[in-house]
């Protein structure tokens, strides 16, 4: 594609864009890829305003192979965050073909917090952090606290937090508990704990990143034995199994303020014998499809049910609702194998033989009980790697490799960390990522870096790396807790 000057046109037939009917250039760019659009708007004025047109993203994120499924929140946004937000899928995209990957920026900050790290997790988007911790110091009944930070990344961009102490103890951070994105484009995580009385609590929690503030606008619990749960949009979900094996689940769907539900129902599940008992189950809100619906995974089932929109409220708690499931998959053998992740609108990740499999079901192909696997073989193989990589996300995994000095040893303050794209192929090759060097005068006695969480709306990794000190008296340990941001793009 060239330029033509403007004195130039009109001459020879060559005629300005806007000589052509605007519908011609909505066709013409259907065809083009993310950055060919870009590269077209960068021509002239008239072609910038076509380039410029909100439609014309929307067409181009529904056609995405991820970004509309994963991430609905992005149909509401603006043609700018659109093109953008498609502009940073296609770079990464690209960075993961090179034969090696450098990244742009690298930001390392202290994480100073009296207290039992819980988890840390990036809000969409990777501009934000939260954090939760417990800490007997500032809350001598040992509840939890969360923190919402926006970690500082120059010159210009000053660092913001708040902390919020909660009046219960919450567990651990899951990948279920998000955060995630609701339907208005509020950040939303789900808490989970078990009280004294053996109920169970979850809790609601809105993560304002515009004040900043942290709310926990709605707590619930119930007294079933809850088998998992999911959290998803304005969705929440939680399962149980009776004494006689039926299995039963509780749809919630929350108000516009989070305070309560729209929406509470009961529900029973036809789930076949032996796929309900004492198999590990867990659960997943599909909700970017033609029809909100639940995702069933065991290691011997996979099923998807239908979310009904007409059972009312007040249904009799004695006759639930039998929802019978409209895809259905079973395992070629005895089992799927181990399951590592369940991705949101994503992939079921399973180890089997050695091997990691990518199990996509497709619940909207005019085919019924359609699926694909993905299988991801490591070589050469390394026991760190087959069996447990660090990190896996919706289209990338990272895991680590140790490296050798000179002498052959390994040294504790060096780290590789390797990583390849979600594999379109029976095999993809693993390739360096980045070395993390650093040069102490008095190395810890302990030292461990861990690939805590990756962003893919903003191309950023995030790596904790924890530092102990041991002394002869326990009462003087000390941690060390540092936090490097890695930008891609």
């Amino acid at each position: 594609m060239f330029v033509v000057p403007a004195s130039q046109h009109g001459q020879h037939g060559v005629h300005s864009p806007s000589k052509f009917v605007v519908d011609v250039w909505l066709v013409i760019m259907r065809y083009l890829s993310v950055l060919d659009i870009v590269r077209l708007g960068n021509t002239c004025r008239t072609l910038h305003e076509f380039a410029s047109l909100r439609h014309v993203w929307r067409d181009v994120l529904f056609q995405h192979r991820f970004l509309d499924q994963c991430y609905p929140h992005l149909r509401s946004c603006t043609a700018e965050d659109i093109r953008h937000q498609l502009k940073t899928a296609a770079r990464l995209d690209h960075l993961w073909t090179q034969s090696s990957i450098v990244p742009k920026r690298l930001y390392t900050f202290p994480l100073d917090f009296p207290g039992v790290f819980q988890g840390l997790k990036f809000l969409p988007g990777g501009t934000w952090l939260v954090l939760l911790f417990h800490c007997r110091n500032l809350n001598p009944s040992r509840h939890s606290n969360l923190c919402l930070m926006k970690p500082s990344t120059g010159a210009g961009f000053p660092a913001v937090s708040t902390t919020f102490q909660s009046e219960m103890c919450w567990l651990p951070f899951l990948d279920q508990d998000g955060p995630y994105k609701s339907s208005r484009g509020d950040n939303l995580i789900l808490l989970r704990t078990k009280c004294n009385d053996g109920s169970n609590a979850f809790g609601i929690v809105h993560l304002n990143t515009k004040i900043p503030s942290i709310t926990i606008p709605l707590i619930f619990r119930t007294n079933v034995f809850v088998r998992n749960y999911a959290a998803s949009g304005d969705y929440i979900v939680y399962g149980w199994i009776t004494a006689d094996r039926r299995h039963f689940l509780r749809i919630m769907q929350l108000n516009d303020n989070y305070d309560g539900f729209r929406k509470d129902m009961t529900v029973e599940i036809d789930c076949p014998k032996g796929h309900d008992g004492k198999l590990r189950i867990r659960y997943d809100l599909r909700l970017s499809g033609r029809v909100p619906c639940i995702l069933l995974v065991s290691t011997r089932l996979m099923a998807a049910y239908n979310i009904p929109s007409n059972v009312p409220n007040s249904v009799d708690a004695n006759l639930p609702p039998l929802l019978t499931p409209f895809w259905q998959l079973r395992p070629a053998a005895v089992t799927f194998g181990r399951f590592v992740k369940l991705f949101h609108e994503g992939a079921i990740v399973s180890l089997y033989e050695g091997q990691i499999r990518f199990i996509r079901p497709h619940l909207d192909a005019s085919e019924p009980n359609t699926y694909a696997i993905e299988k991801y073989n490591f070589d050469p193989p390394r026991s760190q790697s087959s069996q447990w990589p660090c990190l896996f996300s919706a289209q990338r995994i990272f895991w680590r490799s140790s490296l050798h000095n000179q002498k052959g040893t390994t040294s504790p303050w060096q780290m590789t960390i390797e990583t390849s794209a979600v594999p379109e192929n029976v095999h993809r090759e693993g390739r360096v990522l980045i070395d993390l060097q650093e040069t102490q005068t008095s190395a810890p006695s302990a030292s461990t870096r861990i690939v805590q969480d990756w962003d893919e709306l903003s191309g950023r990794l995030c790596i904790k790396s924890i530092q102990s000190r041991f002394t002869q008296d326990p009462r003087c340990r000390k941690t060390t807790w540092r936090v490097t941001l890695v930008d891609f793009v």
